[in-house]
Parts: C-alpha cells; sequence; structure tokens
C-alpha cells in the first residue's frame, strides 16, 4: 500500500506536474530548479497524476473521442480524423451530431480566395444550415442530385454561397443520367459549373452507404440495377466514386455520373469525407481504404468498425 504523501510533497509533486504538464517546461528545466535529479523530478509527474493530485483531461468544446480520432488518423494515414463522441443508434441524431461539427471543421478551414467543392448530402444540408458567416470564396456542387426535388439537392451551395458571399456554381442536374441524356451537360450553366471542378482546393463530400443508407442505391434498385453491382462488391459511394470493401473502385458508372471525376479529386488540395450512422459503418471503412480522403468526421461505431476491420486484413 503506497505511503500518503505529506502535505508538503503533495504540493511539490502538483507543482512539478503543472510546470510540466500544463507548462510545457521541461523535466531537465524542473530538476534544476527543485534541485533533484531529472529522474527523481520524472517520478513526481507520474505520481501526481497516479495519486490524482492533478487530472488530465480533454477540454475539446466539440464531443470528440480524442483518443479514437488520433489512432483512426494513424492508421489510414490521414491528416486528421474528428470521431463525434455519440453511440446513439437513431440514425438523425447520429446525422446532426456529425453535422454539428461538419460546420465547425468548415467554417474553421475555409479562406480567403479558396474555391471549395460540396456534395448535396443531407449531412451537409444539415452543417449549411448552421453557417452565417464565411471568408469570402468561390463555391462549387461537385456532383448532381439524389434527391427528386433539384431544389432541395442545392441547398448545400446556396447556403454555402449565401455565406462566403463569393461565386456559386450550382449543378441542376440529376447524379446519374442516361447516356442518351448527356446532351444535358452541354447546357451553359451546367458547363459553367463543370469547368470550376479543376479549380477546387478544398472538397467536403459525405459517404453513401449501400444499399440502405445511399439516395443513389435507392435509384439503382428503382432501375432494377443494384444487384449487378451488389454483385462486384460495392458498398459505399463517394463522390462519383463506387468502392467495394477494399477501397478499390468499382467502375461501370462513369458515363452515366454527373459530378466531379474521381482523377479530378484526388488533385484537390483537402478532401474531407463525412459520414456515419446506421447503414454507413462498412462504407466508412471503404472510404478510409481508397485514399481518397485526407481528413474523415465520422462517429464512435464507424469508427471502431474501422480499425478492426483494419485489423482483420
Amino acid at each position: 500500500m503506497s505511503k500518503v504523501l505529506p502535505l508538503d510533497q503533495q504540493v511539490l509533486h502538483v507543482y512539478v506536474a503543472l510546470q510540466n504538464l500544463a507548462h510545457g517546461r521541461t523535466v531537465n528545466d524542473i530538476a534544476d530548479e527543485i534541485g533533484r535529479s531529472r529522474f527523481a523530478t520524472a517520478r513526481m509527474v507520474r505520481r501526481a497524476r497516479e495519486l490524482g493530485l492533478i487530472e488530465v483531461r480533454a477540454t475539446v468544446a466539440e464531443p470528440i473521442d480524442v483518443e479514437l480520432s488520433a489512432r483512426l488518423a494513424q492508421r489510414f494515414g490521414l491528416r486528421s480524423a474528428l470521431v463525434v463522441a455519440t453511440y446513439s443508434t437513431n440514425e438523425l441524431t447520429v446525422r446532426e451530431a456529425i453535422a454539428a461539427v461538419t460546420a465547425r471543421v468548415i467554417v474553421e478551414t475555409i479562406e480567403e480566395d479558396d474555391v471549395v467543392g460540396f456534395t448535396p448530402g443531407r449531412t451537409l444540408v444539415l452543417a449549411s444550415r448552421g453557417i452565417s458567416t464565411l471568408p469570402s470564396a468561390d463555391v462549387v456542387q461537385l456532383t448532381g442530385v439524389g434527391w427528386p426535388r433539384l431544389e432541395d439537392g442545392v441547398e448545400v451551395i446556396s447556403n454555402m454561397g449565401r455565406a462566403a458571399g463569393g461565386a456559386t456554381y450550382p449543378l441542376y442536374a440529376p447524379i446519374l443520367i442516361e447516356p442518351e441524356a448527356r446532351v444535358i451537360l452541354k447546357h451553359p450553366a451546367i458547363q459553367h459549373t463543370l469547368s470550376r471542378f479543376d479549380h477546387v482546393t478544398k472538397a467536403f463530400l459525405t459517404i453513401g452507404g449501400w444499399p440502405s443508407a445511399s439516395l443513389l442505391a435507392q435509384h439503382l434498385t428503382e432501375t432494377g440495377e443494384l444487384d449487378a453491382y451488389a454483385e462486384q462488391g460495392v458498398i459505399a459511394e463517394y463522390g462519383t466514386s463506387l468502392l467495394d470493401a477494399h477501397g478499390r473502385t468499382v467502375p461501370g458508372l462513369e458515363d452515366r455520373f454527373v459530378g466531379i471525376s474521381e482523377e479530378q479529386l484526388h488533385k484537390v488540395d483537402l478532401r474531407v469525407a463525412i459520414g456515419g450512422g446506421e447503414g454507413k459503418e462498412r462504407a466508412v471503412s471503404a472510404v478510409l481504404r481508397s485514399g481518397l480522403a485526407d481528413v474523415i468526421i465520422t462517429d464512435v461505431r464507424s469508427a471502431q468498425l474501422a480499425l478492426e476491420e483494419q485489423d482483420d486484413m
């Protein structure tokens, strides 16, 4: 049983630990000040924590699982990961939590004169509603819409464009069209948007989880095409890429997609993947393995599954 430290020793231990952990002073510097060896000083820092004399805790304003975020970023070679600390299985609850963090990331990431691309996903719709002001930047819609009502799909671009005050480039077209309908892409307004894809500096894209958490998958179900892609292992869509469990691109819809190509997306300086919750857990893993994202914003369950599946591979 550890001997209880006298009060004066408790005070000394707390002082040493705070100088090291809170003020960033080196152990050697503190050791010189108190007249102890650096080994004895390091032990004092450790013992102060073990005895509960000081407490080290995260003070991140948003509900983020800091440890899980760090593990995810390291395992998949990301610039950063933000794992939202929600354990809910309710789809809307998870989406709202991810959207709140996404809104903050957007505000903190966009800089003056950026050309910022967004997909019209449901999480980004929620995030855009919480943003009133951004640095002056151009806003580009990166894909067509998976909604039956196009005006709902372009809400993200409308809201972000209003906040940024720069030029806005909406894409009034479905995300998937028949080859014979590609003549629509010659419309000047659509051409105007498509021409901006090569200039995008930062991209925010939502993740679609097949088959239950993807509007595109629902559309392919209605047209009787879903089974063909399911047999090829498609479990996710990201931008205009269909991905299997290994993060590999599954071909087949290239000539029918309306949006930024995978090749163009690879050239974007910063690519942020957004998604999680029921039906998207495996899709998040696929996007992480694809190399198409630099940053991920997801939930705890999706992050844990991604790490577990990576360990099994």
